[in-house]
């Protein structure tokens, strides 16, 4: 479809760092693959000439690309997915674009938090808990591994009606 373009990182994350540009990735993110149709749709505050224009920048730096195309009444209607360098590996972030994106859509997803009119960290069990561990290479990999078998006893809960969806986020960083 669409050329590879280099994704040269101080850009990338300029364009991250848009607000307009961060939710279009965002939905492109959640949807898998989109056409610029549905995310004006889902995203129908934002105007269609600043739809297009910011769909244009992301495309151009090699954060989105055309995943595929089809003729619609004379017109080529264009379907974007994320670049490779932004999707994480399995369940992680694993190069350097893909922890930006994830770090950026974290802060985003706590941003839409706060702004609905009923947020309650209390009610819906918000925490963040940051704690400096001492560990070598091989107790942090068990640690991980432990972590890993935890979640993993959760992950394929099927819904109930008590049941809501929490979303967890484990961030590792050197001290």
């Amino acid at each position: 479809m669409s050329k590879k373009i280099k994704v040269d990182s101080a850009k990338a994350q300029d364009l991250m760092l848009n607000q307009v540009r961060h939710r279009i990735l965002q939905y492109i993110h959640h949807r898998g693959s989109v056409t610029v149709k549905e995310i004006a749709e889902a995203l129908s505050d934002i105007p269609q000439a600043t739809m297009y224009r910011q769909i244009k920048a992301l495309s151009e730096g090699g954060l989105i690309s055309v995943c595929g195309q089809k003729r619609i009444r004379g017109t080529l209607e264009h379907t974007y997915r994320l670049s490779d360098e932004l999707k994480p590996d399995g369940d992680h972030a694993t190069g350097d674009m893909s922890t930006r994106f994830a770090l950026l859509s974290l802060v985003q997803d706590f941003s839409d938090y706060y702004l609905k009119q009923d947020a309650d960290p209390g009610r819906d069990m918000l925490d963040v808990v940051s704690r400096p561990l001492l560990m070598t290479d091989e107790e942090f990999e068990e640690y991980l591994s432990s972590i890993s078998e935890l979640t993993e006893r959760y992950v394929h809960n099927e819904p109930e009606s008590d049941r809501r969806i929490r979303r967890v986020t484990f961030i590792s960083s050197p001290a």
